[in-house]
C-alpha cells in the first residue's frame, strides 16, 4: 500500500483540518515526521487506520478532541499489483451524548482508479472491503505497514503460530499453508481408510493353501461345466419355444378360419332361402298375365 493523501479533522490534537500530502513529501526519497510529546506524530498513525479500519492501534476509545463533537478523516492511497489502483476512504465519527464514546456515522470507499466507483458504504462492508484491498487486518497491519509507539519490539518477538499466520496473510499464503495442509490431511485420511479396507480383505484369504486353491479351481472347473450345459440346455428350450410358439400362432389362424365358416354357412341357408322366394316370384310373375286375362275374361262374360 502506498499513502497518497491523509485529511483530518477533530482527531486527537487536530482541531481543525489538516492535510498531509505524502506525493509531495516523497518527493525526494525518505520523510520523517518530528515533534515534542503530544504534538501529534501518533496521530497521523491513527487516521490511517482509523480511516481503514475504523478504529486506532492503540485502542483507545477518546480519540475525538474534546473541543469537537465529531471527527472526519479521508484516506487516499495506492496498491500496486498486477494493475495499480487507487482508493478513497472517507469516514465519520460522532461523539455519543451518553457516554461520551465516538459513533461511526457516514462512511464510504471509493475506487477512483479510473472515475469513481462506490464499493462499500456500510460501517462494516467498508471495513471489509479495506481488508479484502490491502490483504491485511488492523492486527497485521499495525505489525507491519504502522508500527505505533512500543510496538516494534513486539514485532521481532513475535513467533510460532501467530507470527506463521500473519506471514501467511501478509505473502498470501493462504493456499500452501493451512488449505494445503487441509487437503494434505484429508488425502493421507482417505488413503488410510483404504488400506484399511485393503487389510481387512487380505486377512480374509490368511488361511489359503496350494490345497485349498486346488480346491477352489476344482469347484471352479465344476461350476463352468454346469454353467455351458445350462446354457446348452437354454438354447434348447428356447428353440422348442419358438417352435411352439410358430405351432400356435397356426392353431390360432386355423380357429380363426372355422369360425369365419361357421358364420359364412349360416349366411348360405339364408342366401339359399331368399333364393327359393326369389323362384317362387319369378313363376308367379309368369303365370299373372294368365290369372289377369282370366279374370278379364270372366268379367266380360258376366257382363254380357
Amino acid at each position: 500500500m502506498r499513502p497518497i493523501k491523509l485529511k483530518i479533522k477533530g482527531l486527537n490534537s487536530f482541531i481543525e483540518e489538516q492535510t498531509i500530502d505524502f506525493e509531495k513529501l516523497t518527493d525526494r526519497g525518505l520523510f520523517g515526521i518530528f515533534g515534542p510529546t503530544g504534538s501529534g506524530k501518533s496521530t497521523v498513525l491513527d487516521g490511517i487506520t482509523l480511516a481503514l479500519y475504523g478504529d486506532v492501534s492503540r485502542k483507545s476509545s477518546n480519540y475525538i478532541n474534546t473541543n469537537c463533537d465529531r471527527l472526519n478523516v479521508s484516506f487516499e492511497f495506492q496498491i500496486s499489483g498486477a494493475e495499480t489502483k487507487r482508493y478513497l476512504v472517507n469516514r465519520e465519527f460522532k461523539r455519543d451524548k451518553k457516554s461520551g464514546n465516538p459513533v461511526s456515522g457516514k462512511c464510504k470507499i471509493v475506487d477512483i482508479t479510473n472515475g469513481e466507483e462506490v464499493l462499500a458504504d456500510k460501517v462494516k462492508t467498508v471495513t471489509d472491503k479495506c481488508k479484502e484491498v490491502i490483504g491485511l487486518s488492523l492486527e497485521d497491519f499495525t505489525r507491519t505497514v504502522v508500527l505505533p509507539q512500543g510496538k516494534f519490539s513486539e514485532f521481532l518477538k513475535l513467533e510460532g503460530k501467530p507470527r506463521r499466520e500473519m506471514l501467511e496473510r501478509l505473502f498470501n499464503l493462504g493456499e500452501y499453508g493451512d488449505k494445503l495442509s487441509s487437503k494434505l490431511s484429508k488425502q493421507i485420511t482417505k488413503e488410510r481408510t483404504e488400506n484399511s479396507v485393503l487389510l481387512g480383505q487380505l486377512m480374509g484369504y490368511e488361511d489359503i493353501s496350494e490345497e485349498k486353491k486346488r480346491e477352489k479351481e476344482e469347484e471352479l472347473n465344476i461350476s463352468i461345466g454346469n454353467l455351458e450345459k445350462a446354457n446348452e440346455e437354454l438354447k434348447a428350450i428356447e428353440k422348442s419355444f419358438k417352435e411352439n410358439t410358430e405351432l400356435w400362432n397356426m392353431q390360432l389362424e386355423v380357429k380363426d378360419y372355422k369360425t369365419k365358416e361357421s358364420k359364412l354357412i349360416e349366411k348360405a341357408d339364408e342366401i339359399n332361402l331368399i333364393k327359393d322366394k326369389v323362384k317362387a316370384a319369378e313363376a308367379a310373375n309368369k303365370v299373372n298375365p294368365y290369372i289377369i286375362s282370366y279374370e278379364e275374361t270372366l268379367k266380360n262374360i258376366n257382363f254380357t
